[in-house]
């Protein structure tokens, strides 16, 4: 890679809601970095995508690049196919409702990676698009933390939120695949990868992410309008955490071939799971009064849900069972003024620390 010269693809997966990619098009355009391309993965959009796309690459300051799939293939083969189609040495990912954070944004990005020996995987922090105060911070420091399972087995939780996540297009290539479309946490999958297999992982602490552009002060689809209510209206939930904690499983134990290598990780999983990812939405949901997602959320999710739960020695069964009951109750119980209060901390913690 030239060092003077560094091609940046950003690369959105883009379904519907084109009124909030045309907010995040046109932020992008703000740029002062000049070797920009965007890439846009158009997964069978059924509103007017393809029109307003088409018409916009007319005038558009960067090269665009857009590709749209007939039929509607899921979420984890648009974000890889936005991927493929970029050219650049980095690939920058945005949802389609996420934003730059200012006009020299992609400019900063490039002088670390050119000064850090072009690092292999890494993310940056997001914040609020309107409070932009609200910084959701997953990346402490800004250096090269280095590679290996263990740094996987820390920081592949970080990488469930995929605006803001830059992969070397290089190191993406060798190891896309297929194999976890469905989950909807390919992502996941692809840095523990490159990470396990020697890729150079870093963190960049800066908020170059604004998350949540707003549509006639709307956000976009959120989770919290689909949360069960009324108990009329209760179902086992999952929040996706099977899915989440195998691909993040099967990326990390593929690296291992000593069985009780592979115990311990499953276990620090799990562990990690309860500990915290469990019992923050437990009281958010909570928190959007939704007590009856809560309890559906602990029906739903008992630990022999997860597929590698069997392969975990008794005792080790014994202290996730243990801890699954324990988070349960914490996460009714917990004053919701406790959980406002320390939410920012918390999430600090789950990020910085492997468990």
């Amino acid at each position: 890679m030239d060092l003077c010269k560094m091609k940046i693809s950003i690369c959105i997966p883009q379904f519907n809601r084109i009124e909030y990619l045309k907010i995040v098009l046109r932020d992008i355009e703000k740029q002062d970095y000049e070797d920009i391309e965007v890439c846009i993965s158009d997964d069978a959009s059924n509103d007017d995508t393809e029109e307003t796309i088409t018409n916009i690459k007319k005038d558009y300051k960067f090269p665009l690049v857009y590709y749209r799939f007939a039929t509607n293939n899921g979420y984890d083969r648009n974000l890889r196919k936005s991927m493929e189609l970029a050219s650049g040495d980095y690939c920058f990912i945005l949802g389609n409702d996420d934003t730059l954070s200012d006009t020299n944004a992609i400019s900063r990005l490039t002088t670390f990676l050119k000064e850090n020996a072009q690092p292999d995987v890494g993310f940056c922090n997001s914040a609020d698009y309107i409070k932009t105060q609200e910084v959701q911070t997953r990346a402490n420091e800004t250096r090269v933390i280095g590679t290996g399972v263990e740094i996987a087995l820390k920081y592949y939780s970080s990488f469930s939120f995929v605006a803001g996540l830059i992969f070397k297009r290089s190191a993406f290539l060798q190891h896309n695949t297929n194999e976890f479309d469905g989950s909807i946490y390919v992502q996941i999958y692809l840095a523990c990868r490159i990470i396990c297999n020697g890729g150079l992982f870093f963190t960049y602490n800066e908020a170059l992410v604004h998350k949540d552009v707003r549509v006639a002060n709307q956000i976009a689809n959120s989770y919290r309008e689909k949360l069960p209510r009324k108990w009329s209206e209760f179902q086992r939930l999952d929040s996706g955490l099977p899915s989440y904690s195998n691909v993040a499983y099967q990326a990390i134990s593929r690296s291992l071939s000593d069985d009780s290598e592979r115990d311990l990780i499953a276990f620090s999983i799990l562990k990690r799971i309860y500990m915290f990812t469990y019992p923050f939405w437990l009281v958010d949901f909570r928190e959007n009064d939704a007590i009856v997602a809560s309890f559906g959320l602990i029906n739903g999710l008992p630990p022999n849900k997860f597929q590698f739960y069997k392969q975990l020695s008794l005792l080790r069964r014994i202290k996730v069972n243990l801890l699954y009951t324990s988070s349960s109750f914490i996460g009714i119980i917990t004053p919701l003024f406790l959980y406002r209060k320390a939410k920012k901390t918390l999430y600090k913690i789950a990020k910085k620390h492997p468990v």
